[in-house]
Formats: C-alpha cells, structure tokens, sequence
C-alpha cells in the first residue's frame, strides 16, 4: 500500500499544475496584503489574514478539486488505467492511494498557504498577536443584531476558520474525486467538479435561506456545505433548525454514501479502453 502512495504521490509531484497552484495563490495573496496595506495602514498581518482567508482558501478548494477531479479520469484518457490494474494489488486499494495522495495535497497546500499568508503578511504590514480581541474588526452577528465573537482571540477565529475550512475541504474534494472515478473524460470530469463548486455559492445560499420556511432543506447536503463554508470564512451564520453539529452529521452520511459509490463503481467497472 505505501509503495501505491509513494507512486501516486511522484506521479502528483512531476505535474507541473501541481507547482503551480501554489505559487498563484501567494502572488494572489501578495497582492491582495499590498492593497489592504495601502487601505489600512495599521492592519497588521494577523488581522490581514483573517480579512483575505475567504479568497486565498477558496482558491485552495478550487485548485484541490481540479487534482481530486482528474485523478483517477486522467489514467482513462491518458490509456495508463491497465499499467496500474495490472499490478499486484485490489482495485480498492489503488483508488484509496490516489484518494490518500489527493487528500495529502490538499491539505499540505492549505497549510503552506496560511504559513506563507502569516509570513508575506508580517512582512509588508507588521506581525500582530495571536491573542488580541477580534471581535471589534470582525465581528459576526446573530439574527438579534448580538456579537457572537465577543472576546474571541485571534488564535481562537484561525483555528476555528481552519477546521471548518478542512471540512469543507474534504467534502468538497470527495465529490470531486467521485466525479473522476465514474467518468473517463478528465476534462468532463474537471469541468462538473468546478460546475458543483461555483454553483454551491449560489445554490447553497439559496438553500439555507428556505431551511427556515421549510426544515427537511438542511438535509440536502449544499445546505450545511454552504453553512460549513460560511463559518470557515469567518461569517458564522445563525439559522433556524441548522447547527454546526447537524451541519457536520449530515455532511458525514453524504460523505460515506459518496465514497461508497467511488469504490463500488471502481471495483465493478469496465476498464478496456
């Protein structure tokens, strides 16, 4: 099984995409930090990254679902899918390498963003703390008008943006590897992972707004996606009938049933190309 990832991981790392994606998201990231530097002279870098996480992450998600989504859809359309089913090894076993390897990537770029974000960041504004009250620059709200970070230290909106941030990470890049493992075309495969991620912005919105008037919505799954993604950015959001409890359980029986199907279709499906 190592050897699998091992293979799967230099396969990842000889794409020049791969290289890439990280070095558009700091040029993205150093302009952004030079604007809000000339908006907001005495913003220091902390403060910076909680106002840019929102761009600099969905960028993260974007870049994450093109690798999860040409994964296993590119061994099709490259004709490589025999070189690797002919090894010794099941079929499940060399899908969970790639899914492991995709998982590795995306989670690596998110934190070599955030690290790169705190140090580009320190450098054209200043290094702030980790424990100052941000509440008073970024405050979110609940439906009485009422802080709901009041007192909430630096640290404690990072941390907080990041988990949630890596849930919907994950989600999001397991419905884009799904995609890959039931087509053949890396390209339709590529092209429905990012149709489903733009289309979430607003159709996810749209959702959560009709949870309230009508409750069996929160169990559509781009319902608690967007309100995940909502808290990731910073912008906790307080709905009727929806808690980040209920956000994650419902995301989880998707996420299984997703995954199921991955593997099950692999297992089952003609590879002759």
């Amino acid at each position: 099984m190592m050897s699998l990832i091992a293979n799967e991981t230099k396969k990842l790392t000889l794409r020049f995409s791969t290289w890439l994606y990280p070095l558009i998201i700091l040029a993205i990231v150093l302009a952004l930090s030079a604007s809000y530097k000339s908006f907001i002279p005495d913003l220091d870098n902390v403060q910076l990254m909680l106002s840019i996480n929102s761009i600099s992450m969905f960028l993260v998600a974007l870049f994450s679902i093109v690798i999860a989504s040409a994964v296993v859809s590119s061994e099709f359309s490259y004709g490589t899918i025999k070189l690797l089913l002919i090894r010794p090894y099941q079929r499940w076993q060399i899908l969970l390498s790639k899914y492991i390897v995709v998982l590795l990537y995306a989670v690596l770029l998110t934190l070599f963003v955030l690290i790169m974000s705190y140090v580009i960041g320190g450098i054209i504004t200043s290094f702030g703390s980790l424990s100052q009250d941000i509440s008073a620059i970024n405050p979110t709200y609940s439906e009485n008008g009422d802080v709901l970070n009041a007192s909430q230290t630096a640290l404690h909106a990072l941390s907080s943006q990041l988990g949630y941030f890596l849930v919907q990470l994950i989600f999001s890049s397991s419905i884009a590897f799904m995609i890959s493992s039931l087509l053949r075309s890396q390209a339709l495969a590529v092209g429905i992972g990012l149709f489903l991620l733009f289309v979430n912005s607003i159709a996810g919105g749209i959702t959560l707004m009709l949870v309230e008037q009508f409750q069996w919505f929160k169990y559509i799954f781009m319902a608690p996606l967007y309100y995940i993604s909502m808290n990731a950015n910073g912008l906790g959001m307080d709905v009727k009938g929806l808690s980040p409890g209920l956000a994650l359980g419902v995301l989880a029986v998707y996420y299984v049933v997703f995954m199921a199907l991955s593997f099950i279709f692999f297992q089952k499906r003609d590879v002759s190309v």
